[in-house]
C-alpha cells in the first residue's frame, strides 16, 4: 500500500497548481491521497519570522488531528508533498513520529531544515521573498537534497506577467516531480569518500550501438556503426580517478540510487573556458542499462545544468557519444552543435559529437 500526504501553505491550498497536479501524478501512481486543509492561519503580521512560527504551530496542531487515524505501519511507501509552511510541518511531523518517507518540497523555508528533513527534492525560486536563495542552497548541500531553481520566480514559482513562461515552468516542475514519484530513486551529491570501486558494483554500462551520428564534409549523417560499448576494470579505475579529481578541484558529481544502488551519475568540471561562451564541461552522464528510459538522465542533466548556471556559466559543453540514442536524448534536452569546439575533446574522442546547452 502507498499513501501520499499533501501539506499546503498559507493561502496555497491543495487546489493550487503545484499541489493539484502533483496530486494527479501521485494518483496515477496508485497512491492513496490525503489532502490536508488548514484554517485560521495568520496571514498578516509585521514580522515574517513571527508569521512563520505562529502559522507553523497552528498548522502542526491541525495536522496531528487530521492524521491521527492513520496506521503508518501498513504502508510500504509514504510520500509527503508540501508547500511553504507545509514543508516545515511535513519535516516536523515525520521527525516526531519516526516516519520514513520520501518528499517533494515546494518552496521550503529556512525553518524546514531545523527538523533534519528526510530524502526528497526541493524547488525554490530566486525572488522568493520568504527565504534567501543562499540559505536554501546551503541547506540543500548540507542534507544532500537535489535543488531545482526557478530564476526570477516568486514564492509560487511564478514570474509576474509571464503566463506562458509560468506554464512552461509548471510543466518542467511537474515533469521532474513525476520522475521522482514514479520510482524509488534518490539523488545526491557525491564526495571523495563516496568514490570507490564498490560504488559501481550494481552499475551496468553496457550499450549496444547500431547507428551513429557523424559529421562528413560539414554535414551531419547517420551511419551504420555496430559495436558494443562497455567498461573494463581498467576503465572503472580510470573513471574513479577522474571523478575524484573533479570533486577535489571544486567540480560537481551527482548520482542516482535505486534501492541504495548507484544507477546513474553525472559530473561537471569547475573551470570555465571558451571566452564569451563561458562553458563548463559536462564531463560525464551515464545511466545503468537496466534503468534507462525512466527519466534518470533528465534529472541528472537538469541538476548538472543548475549547478553550472549557479557558478556563472552561460553554457554546458558536452563531448557526447555519437550513438543515435544518445544524441536523441541530448536533442530532447535542448542541446545543439557547439558554437566553439574544444580541441582537447576533439583530439581525445574524434568520433564524439561536440554539443552545447544554453543555460
Amino acid at each position: 500500500m502507498k499513501i501520499a500526504v499533501f501539506f499546503p501553505g498559507i493561502g496555497y491550498h491543495c487546489d493550487k497548481p503545484l499541489l493539484y497536479y502533483s496530486g494527479k501524478i501521485a494518483e496515477q501512481q496508485r497512491y492513496e491521497l490525503r489532502r490536508l486543509s488548514y484554517t485560521g492561519l495568520h496571514k498578516q503580521t509585521e514580522e515574517l519570522g513571527q508569521l512563520i512560527e505562529e502559522s507553523f504551530e497552528q498548522a502542526y496542531e491541525q495536522t496531528e488531528g487530521a492524521l491521527s487515524d492513520i496506521d503508518w505501519q501498513q504502508y510500504e511507501e509514504i510520500l509527503f508533498i508540501s508547500k511553504s509552511i507545509g514543508t516545515i510541518v511535513a519535516s516536523a511531523y515525520a521527525g516526531r513520529h519516526g516516519i520514513r518517507c520520501r518528499n517533494v518540497y515546494y518552496t521550503p523555508l529556512a525553518r524546514t531544515f531545523d527538523f533534519a528533513p528526510q530524502p526528497g527534492i526541493v524547488f525554490h525560486a530566486t525572488n522568493d521573498s520568504w527565504v534567501k536563495t543562499q540559505v536554501i542552497e546551503e541547506k540543500c548541500r548540507e542534507y544532500n537534497l537535489p535543488l531545482y531553481i526557478v530564476n526570477s520566480g516568486n514564492h509560487s514559482l511564478e514570474v509576474r506577467d509571464d503566463t506562458l513562461g509560468n506554464l512552461h515552468t509548471l510543466f518542467h516542475v511537474m515533469d521532474l516531480t513525476q520522475c521522482y514519484i514514479k520510482d524509488n530513486i534518490h539523488y545526491r551529491t557525491l564526495y571523495e569518500e563516496d568514490l570507490y570501486r564498490g560504488l559501481f558494483d550494481g552499475f551496468i554500462r553496457h550499450q549496444k550501438v547500431e547507428k551513429c551520428r557523424r559529421k562528413e564534409n560539414g554535414i551531419w549523417v547517420v551511419q551504420e556503426a555496430p559495436f558494443i560499448d562497455d567498461w573494463t576494470e581498467a576503465d572503472y579505475q580510470f573513471l574513479i580517478t577522474c571523478l575524484v579529481n573533479t570533486v577535489s578541484t571544486g567540480g560537481f558529481v551527482y548520482a542516482a540510487f535505486y534501492n541504495g544502488t548507484l544507477k546513474g551519475f553525472t559530473s561537471v568540471e569547475p573551470a570555465l573556458f571558451g571566452g564569451e561562451n563561458r562553458y563548463l564541461d559536462l564531463s560525464s552522464l551515464h545511466v545503468s542499462e537496466d534503468l534507462r528510459g525512466k527519466g534518470i538522465g533528465r534529472m541528472l542533466f537538469t541538476a548538472a545544468a543548475e549547478w553550472a548556471k549557479q557558478r556563472g556559466a552561460c553554457k554546458l559543453y558536452i563531448s557526447s557519444h555519437s550513438a543515435v540514442e544518445t544524441q536523441a536524448f541530448y536533442r530532447a534536452m535542448g542541446c545543439v552543435e557547439a558554437q566553439e569546439y574544444n580541441q582537447e575533446h576533439v583530439d581525445r574522442e574524434p568520433y564524439d559529437c561536440q554539443i552545447e546547452y544554453v543555460l
